[in-house]
């Protein structure tokens, strides 16, 4: 069986279909997880929740969705007025008029997605959240580290079992070991081993001009695949 991780959407259903595409995930006996974040900035975030909801149907028990702080932000009850400026600010508007252009609101995704959305996976040898996490077992971690914070991974103070994140736009993935001054970026197309530790992000950037990237993880190796937001 394959895990098949893939990062931040973010709108971008075109790039999410190309990418499904080329990796062909067997529905029958792969893992697929989302690293969450499926709206805001791309234009089709009804589109993605489509996608998703079939995705979910499909995989069963073998899909998870991550809740990313987009996502926690479509969940909070009661929004504050300075959530609602700085939700604005990175790309609310697009959901709402791709919703509103099937004739429907946003926030008719939000029990489903409540329902679906997790704050973190863990499996064998390997781990998933969306933003970052400073402790382990990775449930001793408080919600705002798991979903929104950015200085986990960009401090590089991690060190703990390795663990695949989004939320923090990058050029190319980029492994963190949590040593103070190593990071390698890790270059498209190339099997490598799993390393032991720390944090691998794979958000691309995708809704900012960057790219959609997916991790293939099998039998001890992964491969990274990305596609570019404009399909």
């Amino acid at each position: 069986m394959r895990t098949i991780i893939i990062g931040d959407i973010h709108g971008c259903s075109g790039a999410l279909r190309v990418l499904l595409e080329r990796i062909k995930p067997d529905e029958n006996a792969d893992r697929l997880i989302l690293l969450g974040d499926l709206f805001d900035r791309g234009p089709d975030s009804w589109g993605v929740f489509q996608m998703v909801k079939e995705l979910a149907d499909k995989f069963g028990d073998r899909f998870v969705l991550l809740r990313g702080n987009h996502d926690d932000y479509l969940l909070t009850r009661m929004p504050s007025m300075a959530l609602l400026r700085m939700w604005e600010r990175v790309g609310r508007g697009t959901t709402v008029k791709s919703f509103r252009a099937h004739g429907e609101e946003m926030e008719s995704s939000a029990a489903w997605i409540e329902e679906h959305a997790v704050p973190f996976w863990r499996g064998d040898g390997l781990q998933c959240v969306h933003a970052g996490l400073r402790f382990e077992p990775i449930e001793s971690n408080d919600p705002y580290t798991l979903i929104h914070d950015h200085g986990v991974a960009m401090s590089n103070r991690y060190a703990g079992p390795l663990t695949i994140v989004g939320h923090i736009a990058l050029e190319r993935p980029v492994w963190f070991p949590g040593e103070k001054r190593m990071v390698k970026e890790i270059p498209e197309g190339t099997w490598y081993e799993l390393p032991p530790r720390g944090v691998i992000c794979i958000d691309t950037g995708c809704g900012k001009g960057g790219r959609l990237t997916g991790m293939v993880v099998e039998d001890g190796k992964f491969v990274l695949e990305s596609v570019g937001e404009w399909y």
